[in-house]
């Protein structure tokens, strides 16, 4: 983030007009990149630390970016990726459609930027709040990280995708924690302690040079930006730096008696990492005489010899060594090599396709101004809207189960080209939805993990809910579905996932609404995706319902 804000105030001279890219959702759900951001200038042979010239651009990115540099507004792209292409400088490692949010650097993003940036020189934390899709989009809200609408959002250290509907229209606001890279201590004034000193604050780490030795701190190589110089030993670096559990402590003085003294205070305190360079012998040592004063060690805590195996011989390479393993602390990650990493899922096998079931083979007895589902709505038929809403989606393939009026249908669905969808005819339907269900999950294609069915009578539902409630299946494998308050309490709702473990059991159900039946009796386990109300769960089951719903819109 502060590499992010230098990079804006480099480029924010000359009436150059920045623009900024943040990474939101791959494939509807928030991923382990979202809350990535990149800045772009319009003008080729400018380029510096976190910003891409638009000239080494091409593609839809490209044409987003130019149009809201030249005066658009904010916009929300969306970007089919193959599994290698890389996007805003980062490779994704898997295919999916990306959502990224693009907008102008005005004075009211500064603002909110420099605010960001205060904040986390104060080693505070926070969650930023953007609007991605609404009458607000763009807007950001910031949140102290113990706010209790984010608080578990910040701890989680994940970025969360909220979902609402208010007045007929969908608001997402994308929750990205912000956490300060941390403090750290180093102790010792040598050239190794230098340059890991010169690492850590261009990293973005709040640092404190500490030795207690007059005049050590005082050289050409101490000449750093950003870095706080003690003289002094632990008592007074604790006093400065106020050492906390995302504090490193690197001890680095070179004397045995003033490394026992920093490991002392270091060992006491709720530091992460406790670095000690030298010898596995000297650190033994130094351990078992702290063992005698009462002074025991975390685990998971003394790093010794500090630092990882990159064959460090000079000063630089042993600060870089060490830099690198903080880092890997503080990430959670054993800091080996990459190429010796298992290839993530995504990138190891292709992910397996989800079909769609639209059951559309009802007679409709209600509806008494002929069929419903090819009655228009919007100024198309009602199970058309049902079928593009399918077909925005990445349910593959897209199964429509006709029967009744099976020709009307058709017509209906005459002029989509889209290779995904499916048609099948139910000759028994009017055994109820069960048989239309029973002839849908019979052409689920081998492989697949299930199948999200819809009703041909819901055209609200649209393919932002679709893609969420894939999304949570894709994740969890579990029955899933969306939640609202109903005139009984809490209903179910469509699209329903439904898990192929839970086929069998379901043609099992002599009922006509054999999967609902599932949903209720798996409810517990099953995940619930909540929605503000049930507007999109209107159905159409007489001509009162298709004109109320009609005046609605």
């Amino acid at each position: 983030m502060l590499e992010l804000l230098r990079a804006i105030d480099s480029a924010g001279g000359g009436g150059t007009r920045t623009v900024l890219a943040t990474f939101v959702t791959l494939d509807g759900s928030v991923f382990s990149r979202a809350g990535a951001m990149a800045v772009f200038i319009p003008t080729a042979g400018f380029s510096g630390g976190g910003i891409i010239p638009v000239t080494e651009l091409q593609g839809p990115l490209r044409r987003e970016i130019d149009e809201v540099a030249a005066g658009g507004p904010a916009r929300l792209a969306v970007l089919d990726l193959a599994e290698d292409d890389p996007v805003l400088g980062f490779g994704l490692g898997s295919p999916g459609r990306l959502e990224v949010l693009i907008e102008p650097v005005d004075e009211r993003l500064r603002g909110h930027l420099v605010e960001m940036r205060e904040t986390l020189l104060r080693h505070s934390g926070l969650v930023c709040a953007l609007e991605i899709q609404g009458p607000d989009l763009g807007r950001r809200t910031l949140y102290r990280a113990d706010d209790p609408q984010v608080r578990e959002c910040y701890q989680e250290l994940s970025p969360e995708l909220v979902e609402t509907s208010a007045g007929g229209s969908v608001q997402r606001t994308f929750l990205c924690p912000v956490h300060p890279m941390g403090k750290a201590m180093v102790f010792g004034s040598g050239p190794v302690a230098a340059a890991l000193a010169r690492h850590l604050v261009d990293l973005g780490f709040s640092v404190f040079a500490a030795d207690p030795r007059p005049g050590r701190l005082k050289g050409v190589d101490w000449q750093i930006p950003g870095v706080a110089l003690i003289e002094g030993g632990w008592d007074q670096a604790r006093a400065a730096a106020h050492p906390d559990e995302e504090t490193s402590v690197t001890v680095l003085t070179r004397s045995y008696a003033l490394d026992l003294e920093t490991l002392q205070g270091a060992l006491k305190s709720p530091a992460s990492y406790v670095g000690i360079i030298g010898p596995q012998k000297r650190t033994q040592r130094l351990l078992a005489e702290l063992a005698t004063l009462e002074v025991q060690p975390r685990p998971g805590v003394v790093f010794a010899p500090a630092g990882l195996d990159i064959g460090a011989e000079t000063s630089m390479e042993s600060a870089l060594s060490i830099a690198a393993e903080i880092l890997a602390v503080r990430s959670g990650r054993k800091g080996g090599r990459l190429s010796s990493r298992p290839a993530p899922a995504a990138a190891s096998r292709a992910r397996p396709r989800v079909p769609g079931l639209i059951l559309a083979a009802g007679a409709g007895t209600r509806f008494s101004g002929g069929n419903k589902l090819s009655a228009l709505f919007e100024g198309k038929p009602v199970l058309r809207h049902v079928v593009d809403n399918a077909l925005a989606t990445r349910l593959d393939p897209v199964i429509v189960v006709l029967g009744c009026a099976a020709e009307e249908g058709l017509r209906a669905l005459a002029g989509v080209k889209d290779a995904r969808l499916r048609v099948v005819f139910n000759p028994l339907w009017e055994g109820g939805q069960t048989s239309s269900l029973e002839v849908g999950l019979r052409e689920v294609p081998h492989g697949a993990p299930g199948a999200v069915k819809l009703l041909g009578d819901m055209p609200l539902v649209k393919p932002w809910l679709i893609e969420r409630v894939l999304s949570e299946f894709e994740l969890s494998g579990k029955l899933a579905f969306p939640v609202y308050e109903g005139s009984d309490g809490p209903e179910g709702g469509y699209p329903l996932a439904i898990p192929r473990s839970l086929f069998g059991e379901i043609k099992s159900i002599p009922r006509d609404d054999a999967d609902e039946a599932a949903a209720r009796e798996h409810w517990s386990e099953a995940v619930r995706v909540p929605l503000s109300d049930g507007r999109t769960q209107a159905d159409i089951d007489t001509t009162a319902d298709l004109d109320l719903l009609g005046r609605a819109r």
